[in-house]
Formats: structure tokens, sequence, C-alpha cells
């Protein structure tokens, strides 16, 4: 099978960027051709680093005609649907943000959602059926993932594994008040903390604690640390057996309006460290966040999509309203992004244009929710 994979950014190593790279080598590892697809043109022709993996910004030219698209991000995904008519797509959200809008489109035959809550927007907001939406929860890839911290006793070393906080979030400044008291030595690892890394297989296992969410935390876990899970805002619980399916299903994160964490409830969350309980977690979450299963099942949805499209008669009219609808939703931000950089305002002026331009990316989730 060869799969083409959509994605806003394939530099980095966030989520979705880490995700392309663990799909595609998975993928490629049981005999399937993959490459990767950015509509930006300064991602450039070139090999995802330290992975053989080829990227692409031109799909006029690409080396084969995919068989599935694996589609993320709402530009992408768009731009790769047009431009390669005929080829069936499932769409993949991370989450609620708004390069990760969801996008409906006739050859779009499956949705998948990073959680159980995320699913249930999908239903609701944008007007998916069920049918139509699978929770697809995060894996890790554990042929990376060797190497099984054995937690002391008593817990000595603490990270903050996240770079969703700056250095001077609430949050932050809580968990460094907790840790202190509790003698634990704080490290940070994030791009608001010039510490990025590309090998956390390496980092995660010389750590007891680790505070983090989603990809992050799973990693963690796997590497047999202590998760205590992080929101946007807040700080939440320690992953233990009774709140592992809870936590698992909601991608080990918190509510995005969780209000800021006091000392003290940090400082409960730490006293229930446990190296047994831990223990525990992770031997769960390498059984069943193992990505190899993942690769299957996608295997799964992927020939699924195709099959689909085989049966069903085309629809250029419902994919030339699809593109509209689309593209009459982000013209207006286009438009006034093209206003702002053609004007010299005040800073006043300046700043009100900005409030007006996030409501208006507000909107646009709002709208192509709405749009089926």
């Amino acid at each position: 099978m060869k799969i083409l994979i959509t994605s806003n950014n394939l530099e980095g190593r966030g989520g979705t960027e880490s995700f392309v790279r663990t799909l595609a080598r998975g993928l490629e590892s049981v005999g399937h051709s993959v490459m990767a697809y950015s509509s930006d043109p300064g991602q450039g022709e070139r090999l995802l680093e330290n992975d053989v993996v080829p990227v692409a910004t031109d799909l006029e030219n690409l080396p084969f005609l995919p068989d599935v698209i694996h589609a993320q991000h709402h530009l992408d995904t768009m731009t790769a649907l047009t431009a390669l008519p005929g080829v069936p797509a499932v769409h993949h959200s991370h989450g609620a943000v708004w390069r990760g809008c969801v996008v409906q489109h006739p050859r779009i035959y499956r949705y998948l959602a990073m959680s159980r809550t995320f699913a249930q927007r999908l239903e609701v907001e944008s007007n998916i059926s069920p049918d139509d939406i699978e929770v697809f929860l995060n894996g890790v890839e554990l042929t990376r993932f060797t190497q099984i911290r054995n937690l002391p006793a008593q817990s000595k070393r603490a990270l903050f594994f996240n770079s969703r906080h700056d250095a001077e979030s609430d949050t932050l400044s809580a968990i460094r008040e907790a840790t202190s008291r509790n003698g634990l030595e704080l490290d940070c690892i994030g791009l608001p903390f010039g510490q990025l890394t590309n090998e956390p297989e390496k980092v995660l296992p010389t750590y007891d604690i680790v505070f983090a969410s989603g990809l992050s935390a799973i990693e963690a876990l796997a590497s047999g640390c202590t998760v205590v899970v992080l929101g946007r805002t807040s700080c939440g619980e320690m992953v233990q057996p009774e709140n592992f399916d809870s936590l698992r299903g909601a991608n080990f994160s918190i509510a995005a309006n969780s209000p800021p964490p006091s000392v003290e409830k940090i400082e409960a969350e730490l006293r229930r460290y446990s190296p047994q309980r831990s223990a525990l977690v992770t031997a769960r979450l390498r059984e069943e966040a193992d990505f190899s299963k993942s690769v299957s099942r996608l295997l799964d949805i992927y020939q699924y999509a195709i099959e689909q499209h085989r049966t069903r008669p085309p629809n250029p009219r419902g994919e030339s309203l699809a593109i509209s609808r689309y593209l009459r939703h982000i013209v207006p931000l286009i438009k006034m992004t093209d206003n702002m950089m053609g004007r010299n305002w005040s800073s006043a002026s300046r700043a009100s244009s900005f409030e007006e331009l996030s409501a208006r990316v507000a909107l646009l989730e709002k709208g192509l929710k709405k749009t089926k």
C-alpha cells in the first residue's frame, strides 16, 4: 500500500511531527511505501531528520499515486484532496487547535479522534455521524523505548516535560514550590526553556516523576516514570491503576479550562508516589499502547476507506462544494490578515485588530465544524 501523510509541519519534534515519524517507520517496517507532505514550501523536499522518510511539498510530481491519504491539519488536508482526485482519505484530529480544524469532504471516509472527549466533540460540533468516527488513542514505539526505569523507594528527580507552559506560568511556579518542599530536584525540558530533546527514550528513564501530558506523558509512562498529568493551565492527578482508564481515554490530559493548581494539591499528588503502583501502570501502558498495534489498526482503516471509495460513485459536485465551503470560511481570515499587513496602524489599533483576528479564528473553527 502507498500512503501519503499530510502535516502542517515536519521539522519540529511536537506531537504531530513525532506521530508522522513513528507512523512512517511503522508502516515501512511491514512493507508499505510512505511519503510525508506539507503545504509549506519552507519544509523543503528532504528527508525527515534522522529518518529515511521522503518529504514532498509539490503534489504535482509525487513519485507515486497514493492509495490513501492519512490527512492531518486542514490546510494540508484540503490541498492534498484537491490535488489528488480519486484518492480516498482518513482524517486524523490530534486536538482542538486551529490548524487541526476538522474538514469535511466526500472522500474522507473515517475521522480519527485522539480521545473519547474529542470524538464526542466531532459528533456534536461538526455534525459527523458517530459511525464515521473512531477513537484512536496515542501509542508509543516500544522498539525505541526499551529502557524502563527501576524507581527508587523515595523519589529524588522530577521533570517538567512540556512546551505549552512558559517559564513563568502559574502552574510551573506551583510545581517548583511543591517539588522544592518535598526535596525533589526539578528540571524543565521544552521549547520555552531552550531545552529540547530528540531522544526522549534516553532522557526520561533518568527521572522518577514527570509532569507531562499527551504523547509526552505516554512516553514517560512507557519509560517507567511516575507521571503527574498536566493541562493547558493546570496540573492534575498522578496516573494510578484506578484512574488509568479515564486518563488514557482523555489522552492523559485534563480540561483546558481547569483552574491553576495549588501547591498543596500538587504536594498531595506527590505523596501518592509508589514504585510498585507505577510499575503496574507502566506494564499496562506498554501492553495497550504498543504502536505496532496502532499500525495494524490503521491498515484496516485504510483498507476500509479504499473499499468504501471503490463502491461509491464519483461525486465531483459534492467535492467542489466541499472545497468552496472550506474556502468561504478561510478567505475572510486571509483578507483580514492581508489588510493588517498593508496598513501602518498605531499600537492600540494593531492590538484591537489582533483581537478581532483571534475572534475570526474562533469563528473559523466553528464554521469548519458546520459545513457538512
